[in-house]
């Protein structure tokens, strides 16, 4: 009997390290299946956005409005002059002003008009006055006298003003075409050799040509 209740409690205490591991088993792969739970839980969706959080829809940049009315494509006005100190003469090329007629030239005010330039609103006689037109394919020739803007030179070529206050507060000038060769790529030079834009040029008409 002595026998029995020894080879019992050896059997007991043998078992008992195994019950041990066994719950530890049971411990770590229950960790471990919340871990995989945790890591493959997929993202939850986002919230909707409320309509008021769009964010406005990219505009783009707009474009020069075309002239209307009494302008041009150069953003020339019908009653616009270009009026200078002097004739162009001997020289390579001379400065203009885009200006308004204050006084009419005539025989009492020897030929001479008074101008108020549009860039600075001076007053200015002088009887070196043009009105002008936008050049055609038949006024591009050898010789031709051209009126050109200043302020908008594009990989050496001027070319006509982009914005109306471009044209009406910037530079222009008086040259004449010298060479004719490149047309074909959309400019011509003039005197001074420089590059003059095709669809830039336009064409003098002095006033004392008007029919006064």
């Amino acid at each position: 009997m002595l026998r029995i209740i020894i080879i019992v409690g050896v059997l007991v205490m043998i078992s008992a390290p195994f019950s041990a591991v066994a719950g530890w088993g049971d411990v770590l792969n229950s960790a471990e299946r919340a871990e995989k739970l945790m890591i493959k839980r997929p993202t939850p969706p986002p919230e909707p956005e409320e309509p008021g959080d769009e964010p406005p829809p990219r505009q783009s940049e707009s474009r020069p409005a075309a002239p209307r009315g009494n302008v041009d494509a150069h953003f020339i006005q019908s009653d616009d002059y270009f009026i200078g100190s002097e004739e162009l003469g001997g020289q390579s090329y001379i400065y203009i002003s885009l200006a308004k007629m204050v006084t009419q030239p005539s025989g009492n005010t020897k030929d001479e008009g008074e101008f108020m330039k549009v860039r600075d609103g001076q007053n200015i006689w002088t009887n070196h006055v043009w009105q002008s037109r936008i050049a055609s394919s038949s006024d591009l020739k050898l010789g031709q006298h051209i009126i050109a803007f200043h302020d908008n030179q594009i990989k050496g070529v001027y070319q006509s003003p982009a914005k109306k206050e471009s044209a009406r507060g910037g530079t222009w000038w008086y040259a004449k075409i010298t060479d004719m060769s490149d047309t074909y790529k959309g400019f011509v030079t003039v005197s001074g050799n420089y590059k003059v834009g095709i669809k830039s040029i336009r064409i003098p008409i002095p006033y004392e040509s008007q029919g006064r």
